[in-house]
């Protein structure tokens, strides 16, 4: 059975609102295991290659602030997860992301749907869960995803557009999503700055960025420098607490209360 009943013990469970429809086709799978007398979390693996249900707890430190996690597979940290730049929309794309990969999130899918069609990538699991799928409202074929792109490069996700925001694309796959006013009219991209040698040029244009109130173009250079740079401890914490401030200025309360979380158990976390 899953260990959440009701939506708001869903959201006590992942440590925010997840997509409705995510959570209604949690409920789906749970119902038909009842009454198949199967185990809910065993099927989730068989069918979805998800071996554990978790919210925060699947985080590693690479894991972007943006990027909340529904379920690990129990295999080199690799997890999957929401990317939510803003709360209360109805719903998100979906990414992976391997702590052993230098990669970043890797987008699964656009919506929920396609995150569970894209899940779908075991041949004997159709033909065991046939029923199950349909009722899921899931077309019984597999696919293979990619992660890359013709030109090599890694697949990121892509972020429903709004009038007046702009959305940067950054190291860890998650990006910066905010209005136009908070972007400089200047961007380097990050696969130049990645080649910049040192931390402080990335610290500077963060500093100068949040002077200007331009709290998207500070968040997009905190992050890299972050992702750069997160085996450094007592930096990774330093800009943590910036982003936090960055968050704040955007006007995003599950961002600076994620970040807010991180900082506050990063200690326990990485003994440190």
């Amino acid at each position: 059975m899953l260990p959440f009943n009701t939506y708001s013990e869903a959201r006590d469970y992942f440590g925010i609102d997840m997509p409705r429809q995510f959570i209604d086709q949690l409920f789906v799978i749970d119902n038909y295991c009842r009454a198949n007398n199967l185990d809910t979390l065993s099927c989730l693996f068989d069918v979805f290659g998800i071996l554990r249900l978790e919210g925060n707890s699947a985080r590693y430190q690479q894991t972007p602030v943006e990027f909340f996690p529904i379920g690990s597979t129990g295999s080199d940290g690799e997890h999957y997860g929401y990317i939510m730049h803003t709360d209360g929309e109805p719903d998100y794309p979906s990414a992976e992301l391997c702590p052993m990969d230098s990669d970043g999130a890797v987008v699964i899918g656009h919506d929920t749907q396609s995150l569970l069609q894209n899940l779908l990538c075991d041949e004997s699991a159709i033909d065991s869960y046939k029923l199950l799928i349909e009722k899921l409202g899931l077309r019984p074929v597999t696919i293979h995803r990619k992660r890359y792109d013709g030109e090599n490069k890694t697949l990121r996700i892509a972020v429903e557009p709004k009038q007046g925001w702009r959305f940067v694309q950054t190291a860890d796959g998650a990006g910066v999503f905010a209005e136009e006013k908070y972007f400089n009219e200047y961007h380097e991209e990050y696969d130049t700055l990645k080649r910049m040698s040192g931390i402080e040029p990335y610290e500077y244009l963060a500093a100068e960025m949040k002077e200007f109130g331009y709290y998207g173009s500070q968040l997009y250079y905190l992050k890299q420098l972050y992702w750069f740079e997160w085996t450094n401890y007592t930096l990774a914490v330093k800009c943590l607490t910036e982003m936090q401030d960055a968050y704040q200025h955007l006007s995003r309360p599950h961002l600076v209360a994620t970040t807010k979380w991180l900082i506050d158990t990063f200690s326990s976390r990485y003994g440190v």
